[in-house]
């Protein structure tokens, strides 16, 4: 037996048998379910803030979920709580106006609800508008999309040129 297919036989085995009996079954419909409950609402707000255009909108680059991480893993319970309650605030807000889901919304009727929050007297609803559009705003910017096709990124940016003359 050849040694380099023995190792590669048995790394495959041991490598196959580490992982969890969850992460035999992966699939779009298993990652899903470990989405938060406003996962949708806060993709479609995303692309309502940077829509979907000749480039990539928020949601088509992840925004909303980075966004979500962002909630989970950087705020405080306190900021958690107010960033839910604002989400939650939004979408009984598009019931209340107009009988459908924030998603459902045609795009001047989700940017009709957002400006409304943007120009609240409400410091909580005010609050909540601008941690949302500058979250979305980061999540943009910080893209590989946007990094690689608008600000000419380069992953090793400084370069090392040995044998040059001095001046």
């Amino acid at each position: 037996m050849n040694r380099r297919s023995a190792l590669k036989n048995l790394s495959l085995v041991l490598g196959t048998s580490a992982l969890p009996s969850w992460a035999y079954q992966w699939n779009q419909q298993s990652f899903s379910a470990l989405l938060g409950p406003n996962t949708e609402l806060l993709g479609a707000v995303v692309n309502a803030i940077i829509p979907e255009t000749d480039s990539p909108g928020a949601k088509t680059i992840g925004a909303h979920l980075y966004i979500e991480r962002m909630v989970k893993d950087c705020m405080s319970k306190e900021d958690q709580q107010a960033f839910q309650n604002g989400l939650q605030k939004l979408a009984s807000a598009a019931l209340k106006n107009f009988q459908k889901a924030f998603p459902k919304l045609s795009s001047q009727e989700q940017i009709s609800l957002l400006t409304s929050l943007q120009n609240s007297t409400l410091p909580e609803e005010n609050q909540f508008f601008k941690r949302l559009k500058g979250l979305t705003v980061a999540s943009y910017t910080s893209s590989e999309y946007f990094l690689t096709q608008h600000r000419n990124y380069t992953m090793a940016p400084g370069f090392y040129h040995g044998c040059v003359p001095v001046q």
